[in-house]
This record gives C-alpha cells, sequence and structure tokens, in this order.
C-alpha cells in the first residue's frame, strides 16, 4: 500500500491516460476513456495509502488490554474487533477517511490528465436525483486552475475568478482537515483518559 504512495501525480495521470481509460471505453463502449469515472478510480487509489496508514495507527493505538478484557469476557477474535477495537478506533478511521478526501480534493495533475478537461458537464436524473453524468469529460477546480492560469490577463475579472476557485479549495481543504484534526484529538484523550 505504501508504494502507491511513492508515485508522483504525474505518474499516476499517465497511468490513468494509457492503461486505465481504454480500458474504461472498452467497457462502457465509449470513443473515450477520459472520463469523470477514470478521474475517480485513480483519485481513490491516490487516496488509499492515506487512509490505510491513519486507520492502522488509530487499530493499532487501541491498548492491549481492551483486546485482553474482551478475550477474558469469552469473546472470540472477530466480536472483539467489531465490538471493542472498531468503536475504539472508530474516530482515527474516520480522521484517515478525511484526510484521503482532502487528499483527493487538491490533486491536480492527475485529474487534469484522466478527466477528459471539458469545460461541460452533463448531468443525469437517476431515481429522482439529479447527478453528473461519470461517463463523460469532466474538468475540476483544480484543473480548471491550472489550465486557465498562465494565460489569463493579470487583474482582470477571470483572473481573480481564477483566485476565487483557490479560495473555494483552501476552504474545502481546510474544513476536512480541521474535522480530520479534530476527530484525531478526540481519539487521542480518549485513549489518555482510558
Amino acid at each position: 500500500m505504501e508504494i502507491i504512495a511513492i508515485f508522483p501525480s504525474v505518474i499516476l495521470g499517465f497511468i490513468a491516460l494509457v492503461i486505465l481509460s481504454p480500458i474504461i471505453a472498452n467497457l462502457f463502449n465509449l470513443s473515450n476513456g477520459l472520463t469523470a469515472l477514470t478521474a475517480s478510480i485513480m483519485l481513490a487509489i491516490m487516496s488509499l495509502p492515506t487512509i490505510v496508514s491513519i486507520a492502522e495507527d488509530s487499530l493499532k493505538s487501541v491498548p492491549k488490554d481492551y483486546r485482553e478484557a474482551a478475550y477474558a469476557l469469552g469473546a472470540s477474535r472477530w466480536e472483539t474487533t467489531k465490538m471493542v477495537v472498531l468503536p475504539a478506533a472508530k474516530s482515527g478511521i474516520l480522521a484517515g477517511i478525511m484526510l484521503g478526501f482532502g487528499r483527493a480534493v487538491g490533486e491536480t495533475m492527475t485529474v487534469l490528465m484522466a478527466a477528459g478537461n471539458a469545460i461541460d458537464m452533463p448531468i443525469q436524473e437517476i431515481f429522482g436525483l439529479t447527478l453528473p453524468d461519470m461517463l463523460t469529460s469532466v474538468r475540476t477546480l483544480t484543473a480548471n486552475i491550472a489550465i486557465e492560469a498562465s494565460d489569463v490577463a493579470w487583474g482582470s475579472l477571470h483572473y481573480s475568478s481564477l483566485f476565487v476557485l483557490a479560495l473555494i479549495l483552501f476552504v474545502i481543504t481546510f474544513i476536512v482537515n480541521l474535522i480530520a484534526d479534530l476527530l484525531i484529538s478526540r481519539q487521542r484523550s480518549r485513549l489518555k483518559n482510558d
């Protein structure tokens, strides 16, 4: 799992471009595999090392006494994991998920290479819900900033709008990281008190 974390974003974007997008195109009979689905799969793969390492640390930080007490009461290994270890590590696991999500939100190069960068994003209605069409090309906020920042006139309205997009990304990432930090500190204080 940690090996995935060593690959730079541009390498994972290249893998999406060369390997994953043709598979998606063939699987769904599309002319082009550079879709929101391709980018989503790559972002999920990129987020996994963060989620797994923090969740593993959280599970390892559960005191050994908790497990031993459950075993002493006659709980099986599965019952101990399900009823004792996972609830004790829940906030740390959630923090790992939040930090992985924060990584995915801020990713630029992979989505720039894998999502197709179409400005128009078609939507579809499924069971009364309006959802984006995952099998079409999309452009994310980060990709939009990367693509347009070099060509925009300094001080123009377009220039200012790119800074607003960056501010929106900053606020989203800040909130996600703040929630994750609060969950981690809550987990530490609960384990310290026990």
